[in-house]
């Protein structure tokens, strides 16, 4: 069974930052550890990424899939801090963006994350991820929590979509 300690949410964990969890352990794929709920960008004054689907695997120093909401674009500088060695090059991070123009999709890199940045209106980041990686919904709504972060996971490993690469400060002048 994989445990905490052995994953990347182990430093998260320790530091406070995975609150609210609706799921915080192994999942249906071996060797795999998953987490539903909010992770705190800052802690004071209290900052969090909302509606987070997240997982690594066991003996990775990074998270492999990473989804969730900011209600600022200008808060992702803080959010790649925060994940700190968590955060990887190769992993597979979506961060749905309240301030966007409903037409903007970007990639983004910060220091060497890479990041898809999309934006979210009233809807739920997984609502939105069903959406964009084109997971059945219908059989979704049978499956478990572990089973549902599984899904993404892997919806998201298979993502290949590209979009117009910017930099963080080029979208800032978008706003």
């Amino acid at each position: 069974m994989t445990s905490i300690e052995t994953t990347a949410f182990q430093r998260l964990d320790a530091e406070g930052r995975l609150l609210k969890p609706s799921h915080k352990g192994a999942t249906h794929h071996a060797g795999r550890f998953g987490f539903r709920g909010e992770i705190a960008v800052t802690l004071d004054p209290l900052l969090a990424l909302a509606g987070v689907h997240a997982t690594a695997q066991e003996g990775e120093a990074g998270l492999s899939f990473l989804a969730g909401s900011l209600a600022s674009y200008r808060e992702l500088p803080a959010l790649v801090a925060a994940l700190g060695a968590s955060a990887k090059p190769e992993g597979k991070y979506f961060i749905y963006v309240s301030d966007l123009d409903r037409a903007s999709r970007y990639e983004i890199s910060i220091d060497g994350v890479p990041l898809y940045v999309l934006p979210i209106d009233d809807t739920s980041v997984y609502n939105e991820l069903i959406e964009l990686l084109y997971l059945d919904k219908t059989k979704m709504k049978k499956y478990d929590t572990a089973e549902k972060i599984d899904t993404l996971a892997d919806g998201a490993a298979k993502y290949d979509q590209r979009f117009e690469a910017i930099s963080f400060e080029e979208g800032l002048k978008r706003l």
